[in-house]
């Protein structure tokens, strides 16, 4: 994970998953508005089974930095990944 400072969201309960629902995490846990932050909050929050549409089968893109344009934590091994 990309851990760049001790944030709120480091240390969150427990979570109760509600039938047919499912619980999302970002790979960018300091900076993702995950399942971890109800949608009410401006996050994700459980995402019904009806809303899933397919699945991922690419990594486009992956940085190591907090800014897109600092091009030198670009990890270029990531681009177009398959996704296994």
């Amino acid at each position: 994970i990309l851990n760049f400072t001790d944030q709120q969201l480091d240390n969150t309960q427990a979570s109760i998953v509600p039938e047919g629902h499912y619980f999302f995490m970002g790979d960018n846990r300091d900076n993702s508005s995950d399942s971890r932050v109800p949608q009410n909050a401006g996050g994700v929050g459980m995402v019904p089974f009806e809303n899933l549409v397919g699945s991922a089968d690419r990594i486009v893109f992956s940085s190591a930095g907090k800014s897109l344009f600092a091009f030198w934590t670009w990890r270029g091994d990531r681009f177009f990944k398959a996704v296994e």
